[in-house]
């Protein structure tokens, strides 16, 4: 039994809107998705600018009380001029302008005041040494404490009020009189810094509050509810993350919290922030881009059947065409049915796909070439018998004592290995090259004694010239173990580089045995047989000249010209390109 089947128009239109619907879908929950992150980022940032600021503010008015404290240091300092009337005469001053202090006392450690401009104290001395306040006083070395809040008893005073207790050890006294080691007391409103946080807002419920370096509160906005024990505060959560940003949910409601820490005070200044009206306008946003997906689902429909009728009608024309000629020959077939319109389309196809796949085919061989010539030339660049003999030079010179020719052949060893490696470079300057020549050239004539002599013309326009690396040295070998090894006179290399238009040309000539004919056209064709040939020669110059034609294509490479007993010349020509930097830093 046949399946039931379905129009081309109808899988077309399907297709596109359940292709677009989800496209929409996907759309939808990424921007909700960098939208809920951006507004909770921003959310978060512009909550820890408020509690930053009011960190600030805090700071700042707790910078003034350690001012006023400096102010009292300093009378006590001075008592040679200053009476004990006359330093609480001045101390009662800043205590009348200002309405955030309560009291200025400097006692001595046994807890008697020696200056206060409080005049109704009357807590006994043996009291006073027991206070908080006190204690971290005398105990802290000259630390400065921050105590509080709390009750203030040590007076009759009507002001019954929380406090804040700063307290400090000073030296009370100058060297005209005897100094004694004193405690410096000052008494603030706490609603002085109650005003400073409440005038912050974080939102409509946010609060802010501030706890100690122990977890004890010491300001909350709601502490009548924690004291009645309606409301309880998440200081476990706070005391987990010591510093920073994080969201929790604490008491059915998720929650920001930033948490900073107060200078000088050993305080944390704590914020919350409810996420729900953080975030209010987010559910907003959610039900606009809900509408939003609704209508563009409904339009993706509307619009992929328009488009599907729009596509598929030719299709239906061709079919009528394709049922009129359908005992037609074809070559290539067609599904669902034949026509010559489609039929030249299978055939472009066919075709297209068979050229890509000779292309693909070229591809390949031409990077397995590649790849190959690239390892020739990887193994050529350091070869084993030449480093033995020249590590064995080395070694020689330095037992007969020619300290001299081991620093020059260790020196230009290494310049030579340096350049080979060219930190991964494939392509250096002419005149890396033409250096890590000369350091191989330095070598051979100390190995050879002098058998052979070179030299190198680079003109200084050319010398930042961009060039394959490791194309001259093993031409350079060649010269030296084929063609100079074998003269009893002394041989010769000589190097010219020289520019040609848009070409540049590299000469390497030596005054060696040659060589005939028949070997010399043989060099550079990849298929001739080398048989005849000894130690590999002829398979170093190939590599380079494939390696040139790769790089540069087949206008450029090597020439070759030689006579028996009368020296071989290699022309290498490459194209002349814009200056490079030098990619080796030498050392001499």
């Amino acid at each position: 039994m046949r399946g039931r089947t379905v129009s081309i128009r109808t899988l077309m239109a399907g297709a596109m809107a359940l292709i677009i619907t989800a496209a929409l879908l996907i759309t939808g929950i990424v921007v909700n998705s960098f939208f809920t992150r951006a507004m909770t980022e921003n959310t978060a940032e512009s909550a820890s600018e408020i509690i930053t600021q009011v960190n600030n503010n805090l700071g700042y008015y707790i910078s003034d009380i350690i001012d006023v404290s400096d102010y009292a240091r300093n009378l006590s300092r001075i008592t040679s001029k200053l009476s004990t009337e006359e330093i609480t005469t001045r101390l009662e001053a800043i205590i009348s302008s200002r309405d955030d202090l309560i009291r200025i006392v400097i006692l001595d450690p046994d807890g008697h005041a020696i200056v206060s401009t409080d005049p109704s104290m009357d807590m006994p001395p043996e009291e006073i040494t027991a206070q908080q306040w006190f204690v971290r006083a005398i105990d802290g070395e000259g630390d400065i404490f921050f105590t509080g809040p709390h009750p203030q008893d040590i007076s009759s005073s009507p002001y019954s009020d929380y406090v804040i207790s700063y307290s400090t050890v000073i030296n009370y006294g100058d060297t005209e009189h005897e100094t004694e080691t004193a405690v410096l007391l000052i008494d603030l409103n706490f609603n002085a810094v109650s005003e400073l946080l409440t005038g912050a807002h974080l939102a409509s419920s946010g609060y802010i509050y501030i706890i100690s370096n122990d977890g004890g509160i010491v300001y909350h906005p709601l502490q009548e509810m924690l004291d009645r024990g309606t409301f309880r505060e998440d200081i476990g959560g706070v005391d987990e993350h010591v510093y920073g940003t994080f969201i929790s949910e604490y008491g059915g409601r998720e929650r920001l919290t930033i948490i900073q820490t107060v200078g000088q005070t050993r305080w944390r200044i704590v914020g919350v922030a409810f996420m729900d009206e953080l975030m209010g306008s987010l559910a907003a946003f959610r039900y606009t881009l809900v509408a939003l997906l609704v209508a563009a689902v409904v339009l993706a429909f509307l619009f992929s059947g328009l488009i599907s009728s729009y596509i598929t009608n030719p299709l239906r024309r061709l079919e009528a065409s394709m049922r009129r000629v359908q005992d037609g020959d074809f070559s290539a077939p067609v599904p669902g049915g034949r026509s010559k319109e489609v039929a030249s389309l299978s055939e472009s196809y066919s075709v297209m796909i068979r050229r890509i796949e000779e292309l693909m085919e070229e591809v390949r061989k031409t990077e397995a070439v590649k790849r190959q010539r690239e390892l020739d030339a990887l193994q050529a660049k350091i070869n084993p018998h030449f480093l033995y003999n020249t590590l064995d030079s080395v070694v020689w010179m330095a037992e007969t004592g020619n300290r001299e020719g081991v620093v020059k052949m260790v020196t230009a060893l290494a310049n030579l290995f340096r350049i080979s490696i060219a930190k991964g470079h494939d392509v250096i300057t002419l005149k890396e090259e033409l250096q890590h020549v000369r350091s191989y050239l330095e070598i051979q004539s100390m190995r050879y004694k002098d058998r052979f002599s070179f030299s190198i013309d680079l003109p200084e326009s050319l010398e930042d010239a961009p060039t394959v690396k490791l194309i001259i040295q093993p031409i350079v070998e060649n010269s030296i173990y084929h063609g100079i090894k074998y003269l009893q006179e002394e041989g010769r290399i000589t190097i010219t580089v020289s520019e040609e238009s848009s070409r540049i040309s590299i000469r390497i000539a030596d005054n060696g045995v040659g060589m005939p004919q028949d070997v010399l056209s043989s060099l550079l064709d990849p298929g001739s047989s080398r048989s005849h040939l000894s130690d590999g020669n002829g398979i170093g110059l190939e590599n380079i000249n494939e390696r040139l034609k790769l790089y540069y294509g087949d206008e450029y490479g090597l020439s070759i010209e030689s006579e028996l007993d009368a020296g071989t010349a290699v022309t290498i020509t490459i194209p002349h390109l814009n200056p490079i930097q030098p990619v080796v830093v030498m050392r001499r």
